[in-house]
């Protein structure tokens, strides 16, 4: 059954055209598989080769990432492993050992995420009180290159200045905290997220803040006409 957009599958293409549609609208996995009447295994499936492909898209518009930061290559063995680690947002913020913690930074209009993995809690409360004791270590600067951090287990957003102009602030500090609105609504529907899949989680929320304005349904198509899925 040919299928420009999905390689090897055994749907229509007006099936899968059906389940992206649905996927624009950003319902939810379940609710896209009782409207279209395909199983809820095989639309995980399609709804995780379509993230992936929106963090390779993502990725190669971004400017060069700081050291120590975490990219689809990176996860690519963790995010084929069977383990479900779930965090916690906001509740039971006890029992996580390590907090999911990204960085997010404005550039060429445009808002990028970076998760990084060797950054703690403690080292972003410093930062964002204007300690300069990590500078010995270097990580106040290489934390300081973002607008702004979130701790995703407390649902927290740290705001970091950069000395912009106040015009050029504003921008940049409307786009951080519309950024993370868009991201602790939609996040907040999982109740909790596989550790495994937080990054295309989080990268697909860049991508949807990123094309807000556009008719994301037709963005989606064009990128997945360019860039077609394989089911191999």
């Amino acid at each position: 059954m040919k299928n420009k957009f999905l390689k090897g599958a055994h749907l229509s293409e007006r099936k899968f055209k059906e389940i992206l549609k649905l996927f624009s609208e950003d319902l939810t996995a379940t609710q896209i598989a009782n409207i279209s009447g395909v199983s809820r295994v095989t639309i995980n499936s399609y709804l995780k080769k379509i993230r992936m492909q929106i963090v390779k898209y993502c990725e190669s518009l971004q400017p060069e990432k700081a050291a120590g930061s975490v990219s689809l290559g990176h996860r690519a063995h963790a995010l084929h492993q069977p383990q479900d680690i779930a965090v916690a947002v906001k509740t039971d913020v006890d029992r996580i050992v390590k907090p999911v913690i990204f960085g997010i930074y404005k550039s060429d209009n445009k808002v990028f995420t970076e998760i990084l993995p060797d950054v703690s809690r403690s080292m972003i409360q410093a930062i964002a009180r204007g300690r300069s004791v990590l500078e010995t270590v270097g990580s106040a600067e290489r934390i300081r290159r973002f607008n702004g951090v979130v701790d995703l287990s407390q649902y927290r957003l740290y705001h970091l200045g950069h000395g912009h102009h106040e015009a050029e602030s504003k921008t940049v500090l409307d786009d951080v905290d519309g950024f993370w609105g868009l991201t602790k609504h939609r996040l907040a529907k999982f109740k909790g997220l596989n550790r495994n899949t937080a990054y295309l989680h989080l990268k697909e929320c860049e991508f949807r803040y990123n094309y807000r304005h556009e008719e994301l349904y037709a963005v989606l198509l064009n990128l997945l006409k360019t860039y077609p899925l394989n089911l191999s």
